[in-house]
């Protein structure tokens, strides 16, 4: 689905039980892979670790705008809370 074909979330139904579930284990994968490359990048300097999970990253498909707005836009990656804000802050991005 591209961007112009998103709808915007008010006008999108309520996410079933299973869709909930689906979105919450979907953002779980996304802060780990962040973390996992927080870590990698900023803390180790392991540039090995890094480029394989960028290329994670990339098998999985995974939205690297998304990564990389996690990563630059949130200062504590352990903080669950501000990342979840960051995060929705960016998902409501994707929908305009």
């Amino acid at each position: 689905m591209t961007r112009t074909q998103l709808k915007s979330p008010a006008s999108m139904p309520a996410a079933t039980g299973s869709e909930e579930c689906r979105l919450r284990n979907d953002r779980q994968s996304y802060f780990q892979m962040v973390q996992a490359l927080v870590e990698a990048q900023f803390v180790l300097a392991d540039q090995e670790l890094a480029h394989r999970l960028w290329q994670e990253v990339a098998d999985r498909d995974m939205d690297t705008g998304r990564i990389i707005h996690l990563m630059y836009g949130c200062w504590f990656h352990e903080n669950l809370e501000e990342m979840r804000e960051l995060d929705d802050a960016y998902l409501k991005l994707e929908l305009c």
